[in-house]
This record gives C-alpha cells, structure tokens and sequence, in this order.
C-alpha cells in the first residue's frame, strides 16, 4: 500500500475517532435521562445492532451459522471489551471530562497495541518495538499528564 493511501486511511480513522468523544457525551447525556448507565450502554449497542443489520442487509451479507460454530470462544470477547469501554465512558466522561477521559483511552490503547504489534498476538504481523515507537508513547504518557493538570 503507498503512502497516498495509508494517508487517506489514516484520515480516516482520525475523522471517525472524532466521534468517540461525542459517543460518550451522547450517552452520559442518555444515562442521566434513564437514571441508569447499564440501560444506556444497552441502548448504545441496541442502536448499533441495528445499524449493522441493516448495514448486512443492504449490501447482501449472509450469516453464516457454520461459521459461528468454528470460532474459538475468544473471538467472542469482542462485545464485552466494546462494552467495558461505553459503560466506562459512561461512567467517568461526566468526572474527568472528554479530553482526560480519551487521553487516557489513547494512552491505554497505544500502550496495548506496542505489546500486541511487538509479540505478534492474535495472529496479527509481527512488529517489534523500537526507540521511536517508544518515544511516541511516552509522549503521549507526558502529554496525558499535561492535560489532567488543571
């Protein structure tokens, strides 16, 4: 893949994590309505099954049950992360706010995809750790710092 492409990507990607902060305003707002941050999480991922329905739906996806059957159970565990990270967001995006609160997402995230990337995990291509993956992070370490003093 060129460079043309990973940048286009990359934009990409940066353009729709600019939602995730608008995500969890969106429902910590919803959990104040409904008193309840387990309802709204449950409203969040009713939502976006829905939009994946209709998503397969529309461009003529099948579901494949034998597939389902072949998976190792660990595959599964993708909903559960998914929802520690909503009902989180939920939870602490009205204390500490979204800056902090995704910062430190950021951080955690980059941080586990170093261990992941280096290791090779989950089958994924291996990538060792170097000096300026390392620098990065621990800028982003210094930078999450800087934006929690107030």
């Amino acid at each position: 893949m060129n460079l043309a492409n990973i940048s286009v990507l990359v934009f990409i990607a940066v353009l729709v994590g600019t939602l995730m902060p608008v995500q969890g305003v969106i429902n910590s707002k919803l959990a104040e309505v409904l008193n309840h941050p387990f309802q709204s999480a449950f409203i969040s991922f009713l939502v976006g099954t829905l939009i994946c329905l209709i998503a397969s739906l529309a461009t003529k996806q099948s579901f494949s049950l034998q597939g389902l059957k072949q998976a190792p159970l660990w595959y599964f565990l993708g909903g559960l992360l998914g929802s520690c990270f909503v009902i989180t967001s939920i939870l602490l995006i009205g204390k500490i706010g979204a800056t902090i609160l995704l910062g430190s997402f950021v951080t955690g995230q980059l941080i586990m995809s170093l261990v992941i990337d280096h290791y090779g995990l989950f089958g994924i291509p291996q990538s060792p750790v170097n000096s300026l993956r390392l620098s990065g992070v621990f800028f982003l370490i210094i930078g999450l710092g800087m934006i929690t003093k107030r």
